[in-house]
């Protein structure tokens, strides 16, 4: 097999229901890669990893991972990947001495970024969730800066159509981060990736996510009233451009929500000057949350998912927002 006879495979990096990433090395160059491996049993699964390969080739951007060789093998794909050490964002997070607004603006800008990137290429992640967000190196190796972010995952997105801004996808994704239009099962487009941005956005300033429950008709029923607010123990110390940028993603009304290119040139994301105080209580709260978030990780995502589909009816929508 190709593959094997061009890389020697060394150690897991990370697990998935159908793939497992490990590091590997060129043995010609010696240069170290991550690679994904993907079963794939059924042709509706090769259907979906080769979509995946054609988006993943049509990207070239510095905050998104990016693949270098995929090799198909009989019920496999081997896809090499650009390797970053750095970790999950919230794993790094959870892990600094220091996190401040002005940390937070650093992370958050590199998203935009990518997110802009790939919104002008009229591609929808669908499933931007901190999982998908992989550091290139830890803030333990230098605490001033905050690592390049990469975003990866691209194993739910779609290409829209030259003639229209939405589509029709199944839904699919990590129950906290899906929009109201979503879980009302309407026709989606960007905007569904705005929306997953701003609850990491929240989460990352409040050390937990704006929508929130165990139980799965309360959660998407919140999400789809947009019902959430500001605490504030946690968010009087947060700046108000920082609630003004989170108010204009969290828009019930996709149409009415802003876009990738507004939030990189916002004056909060381009403000150098936010405030640098440690948020220790954020990041005790994160650290209870990315607990909590790993154990019940694909547990709870297969229930609710499970869930959503024996009782198909949607979640009423309105424009209402409480702040």
């Amino acid at each position: 097999m190709e593959f094997v006879c061009q890389f020697d495979v060394r150690e897991i990096l990370g697990q998935g229901s159908f793939s497992e990433i490990k590091r590997c090395i060129d043995k010609r160059t010696r240069q170290a890669f991550a690679v994904k491996e993907i079963s794939c049993d059924t042709q509706e699964q090769r259907e979906r990893i080769e979509h995946e390969i054609e988006i993943l080739h049509e990207l070239n951007h510095h905050n998104i991972l990016k693949l270098h060789h995929c090799y198909p093998a009989f019920d496999k794909y081997y896809l090499v990947l650009e390797l970053a050490f750095g970790g999950e964002l919230f794993e790094d997070l959870v892990s600094r001495n220091a996190f401040s607004e002005s940390t937070a603006r650093e992370a958050m800008l590199q998203l935009f970024t990518a997110v802009e990137y790939i919104h002008g290429l009229r591609i929808v992640h669908r499933n931007i969730r901190p999982e998908k967000l992989i550091l290139t190196w830890r803030s333990a190796e230098n605490n001033n800066h905050f690592p390049p972010l990469k975003l990866s995952g691209f194993g739910l997105a779609k290409k829209l159509p030259e003639h229209s801004d939405i589509i029709s996808c199944p839904i699919e994704g990590s129950p906290l981060y899906l929009a109201p239009e979503t879980v009302n099962r309407q026709p989606i487009g960007r905007e569904v990736d705005i929306w997953g941005c701003a609850v990491i956005f929240y989460t990352m300033l409040a050390g937990y996510p704006p929508f929130w429950s165990t139980n799965r008709g309360e959660l998407f029923g919140v999400i789809a009233l947009g019902k959430y607010n500001f605490p504030d123990q946690e968010w009087k110390s947060i700046s108000d451009g920082a609630k003004r940028l989170l108010k204009g993603m969290l828009m019930v009304d996709r149409n009415e929500r802003v876009t990738a290119t507004e939030l990189v040139k916002d004056p909060w994301t381009q403000n150098r000057k936010l405030s640098t105080a440690h948020r220790k209580g954020t990041l005790d709260h994160l650290s209870a949350f990315n607990a909590k978030r790993k154990l019940r990780g694909a547990v709870y995502t297969i229930f609710a998912m499970k869930r959503m589909m024996e009782n198909p009816e949607p979640l009423p929508l309105t424009n209402g927002v409480k702040s």
